[in-house]
């Protein structure tokens, strides 16, 4: 794939600001202000967001999903600035949420001060769903460029103009999604909050900090699944597309001797790859049998930017 930042000089029929979309909100949003964010480990690791809450960012991701607080700008638009944009002021208010979410099973768990460490596990666990999410826009982006040099004929345009904002309709199977883009985004997302592996690298971060007792009780939220109930109840309260991740999902019940009701998820690896199948479909043009894009080779992730 050639140098994604000269694609729309090399192919400006690829290119039209006036049909390609930014996802979730159509016209791209303002960027003037913008700053490189590093994804480095030391980067990360001395971030604090320093924006205050934007009290309108939960209201809004019903509406938008976490487009509300993150999103993707193509490389179309903006070969010099393209990649992902995050607000930080929507970014506060994402984390505080988690961290009521959080607090509200664990409060009671903390027998020492452990503030440094929440908010380092909160700030990596909004930011890992946002880049993880916005990551597979920019995947179908590049999927669709490869094709259109093939193939010469426009995907990526055509393809949101379908079916980006498609109407909503009852979800049986994973080719009924209407915005397959976001459910399958937000799946990506998903997935890393059931990965018994991430979520153990999570509750690893309050060992030594807190008695062994307590650390048992953290430990057992995020890897035993309580953590990910949380989210999908969450990500199921956002428009249609976005809450449709729940149906490449298996969902199993149990009940504990106290009648409580466990709930544990997995990913379905056969409904996985049809929705991506029927995604590939669709942004292909429907010409042809399209190959899956997840299957490809991992690009180099896109900048980050913070706004």
């Amino acid at each position: 794939m050639e140098d994604l930042s000269r694609f729309a000089s090399s192919h400006p029929q690829f290119c039209d600001r006036n049909q390609v979309r930014v996802p979730g909100y159509g016209a791209m949003p303002a960027v003037d202000g913008a700053r490189p964010f590093e994804l480095s480990a030391d980067a990360l690791s001395a971030f604090r967001i320093q924006s205050a809450k934007d009290p309108a960012t939960l209201p809004n991701m019903l509406k938008m999903g976490p487009e509300a607080v993150a999103f993707y700008v193509s490389f179309r638009l903006a070969p010099d600035r393209w990649g992902i944009y995050i607000r930080e002021g929507a970014l506060r208010a994402l984390k505080d949420e988690y961290h009521r979410i959080i607090w509200r099973d664990l409060g009671k768990y903390a027998d020492q001060n452990v503030d440094d460490v929440a908010e380092k596990v909160e700030t990596t666990l909004v930011l890992d769903y946002l880049l993880a999410h916005s990551r597979i826009h920019f995947l179908v982006d590049r999927a669709a460029a490869a094709w259109e040099v093939q193939q010469g004929a426009a995907k990526y345009a055509p393809y949101q103009g379908k079916w980006y904002n498609a109407p909503p309709k009852p979800v049986l199977n994973p080719e009924d999604v209407g915005n397959l883009e976001e459910a399958l985004a937000n799946l990506e997302a998903f997935r890393q909050y059931i990965n018994p592996t991430y979520a153990d690298g999570v509750a690893k971060l309050v060992e030594g900090r807190l008695d062994e007792r307590n650390v048992n009780e953290w430990k057992a939220f995020f890897i035993g699944g309580r953590f990910a109930v949380e989210m999908a109840n969450v990500f199921s309260r956002q428009p249609a597309g976005w809450k449709d991740f729940g149906k490449f999902l298996n969902r199993k019940t149990s009940v504990g001797a106290t009648n409580y009701v466990r709930i544990q998820y997995s990913y379905n690896p056969e409904l996985l790859d049809r929705g991506q199948l029927e995604l590939c479909k669709r942004l292909s043009g429907g010409v042809g049998e399209a190959p899956n894009l997840f299957k490809a080779e991992v690009p180099e992730f896109p900048n980050v930017y913070l706004l």
